[in-house]
């Protein structure tokens, strides 16, 4: 016996439809029935969602079982379709089952060839559904497993909307954190303002001491809309809500909304992850920033050299095209590329003549410092051997090493341009500054034996777009 099987009975001969429901009874069926195909329509509009199979007729007035069949596909593909038809023909059966009908049962009508049909229908409905949940499992777990690979907020918005609105076909989505002014979301503003406006953090504390989601029906630019409100939870408690909005004629599956709210906490955790990190990051970022300026404070007329160097080291980088990861690291260490002299004299560092060959070897010690500084932090990558090298030059003349050009890494090289452009464009206690063209034209003569000659055309290209020469 079947239960809670609805079937749509489309015929116009009312002695057809009656025959049938007989038919069903025995088997505990439930049954729909539609005199046309307008009125079938109608009803699949209404209930689609409590449809199981239709069963039509080929021969009707008004719209053929063809026609009613080929709209039935287009509007809802997943909908199993028997056609009843009294001429059975391989043409015919042919024909239907191109269009998309799962199989045909003629007339006059064999009991037992109609029930076989059903259930071999109703087994292959049920099995599809079985591959369909398998299939939106699998890709709920790839997409979980993504978010907690990645701490870009960016991939973590465009993983979200693609998972949400390309697979689940929901409208769209809207992540709101209540203990920091932070949203992800691709929903349009009357659904944040509303949603902004009826979930603060008191009332959705109280609303999911005891539920695990919310669900309600909205009208939001003229279009009715479900809405579910799923909670998010940090290890110190609920810390916002993760909300998904669909056409209200849709209808999402008890095991899909189950699905949506494991997804949400894969969502919570991975913003964790990724806010963590940014605090993080702004952190480091901070004492660079502080250990930079300890540096810079030793000589009033460096003053802002290491943030020029940085900024320049910055604007070679984006010319060449190097990806923004390697950029992150050029901002530390255009910023951290004198660390060492915190290690150099201070009379050295602040000495007003050129230093004598004495003082000169003191001073090529700061690279070296430098590194063993920079060395113990970890998030700094390579960042310490770009210190250490950005003295080098590529006809192997340069300190503390006399490395030649292979043997330099790239971010020393870009350094050792940034550096010396900022040096001759400033004032100096044993010189007064260059100008910009004068200092260019040094960097040209010097290329290819002090500084390589990629670095110095990028650095020249970058300079003419920012028109600075």
């Amino acid at each position: 016996m079947e239960k809670d099987i609805n079937i749509l009975v489309v015929d116009d001969e009312d002695y057809i439809r009656d025959s049938i429901k007989l038919m069903f009874e025995e088997e505990n069926y439930g049954f729909i029935e539609a005199e046309n195909g307008f009125k079938a329509l109608d009803i699949l509009e209404k209930r689609k969602d409590e449809i199981d199979i239709v069963m039509t007729d080929l021969k009707m007035p008004e719209m053929d079982g063809i026609t009613l069949l080929k709209i039935i596909k287009e509007r809802y593909p997943e909908m199993t379709v028997i056609i009843i038809t009294g001429y059975p023909s391989l043409e015919t059966a042919i024909e239907t089952l191109q269009i998309g009908a799962d199989d045909y049962i003629t007339k006059p009508f064999n009991v037992n060839d109609v029930h076989s049909k059903l259930r071999k229908a109703l087994e292959s409905k049920k099995l599809k559904r079985e591959v369909a949940l398998l299939t939106d499992i699998v890709s709920i777990y790839e997409s979980a497993r993504f978010l907690s690979s990645t701490l870009s907020q960016e991939e973590i918005l465009l993983e979200i909307t693609k998972k949400l609105i390309g697979e689940f076909g929901v409208d769209g989505f809207y992540v709101k954190l209540f203990n920091r002014k932070f949203t992800l979301h691709n929903a349009d503003e009357e659904i944040i303002t509303f949603l902004d406006d009826e979930f603060y953090a008191k009332r959705v504390l109280i609303l999911f001491s005891s539920a695990r989601e919310y669900e309600f029906k909205a009208v939001c630019n003229g279009k009715n809309y479900s809405i579910i409100i799923f909670p998010m939870y940090s290890n110190d408690g609920l810390w916002g809500i993760f909300a998904i909005y669909y056409d209200s004629k849709k209808k999402l599956s008890n095991i899909k909304k189950e699905m949506l709210n494991i997804y949400s906490g894969q969502i919570s955790l991975a913003l964790q992850n990724s806010l963590s990190f940014h605090d993080l990051s702004d952190g480091y970022m901070q004492t660079i920033i502080s250990l930079s300026n300890a540096v810079d404070a030793k000589d009033s007329y460096t003053r802002g050299h290491s943030e020029n160097v940085k900024k320049y080291s910055k604007m070679i980088v984006d010319e060449i095209g190097f990806p923004s990861e390697f950029g992150k690291y050029m901002t530390y260490a255009g910023l951290l590329h004198d660390i060492g002299k915190i290690g150099v004299d201070t009379y050295i560092i602040l000495k007003p003549d050129r230093l004598s060959p004495e003082e000169f070897v003191e001073m090529k010690k700061h690279p070296v410092y430098g590194k063993e500084i920079l060395e113990p932090i970890k998030f700094l990558g390579d960042v310490p051997y770009y210190v250490l090298f950005h003295h080098e030059k590529v006809d192997g003349t340069g300190y503390p090493y006399g490395l030649t050009d292979k043997e330099i890494p790239i971010g020393a090289k870009i350094l050792s341009v940034a550096d010396s452009y900022d040096a001759m464009t400033t004032d100096r206690s044993y010189r007064p500054r260059r100008t910009a063209k004068e200092a260019i034209e040094e960097l040209d003569r010097c290329s290819g034996t002090q500084f390589d000659r990629e670095i110095v055309s990028a650095f020249k290209s970058a300079l003419k777009k920012g028109k600075i020469i």
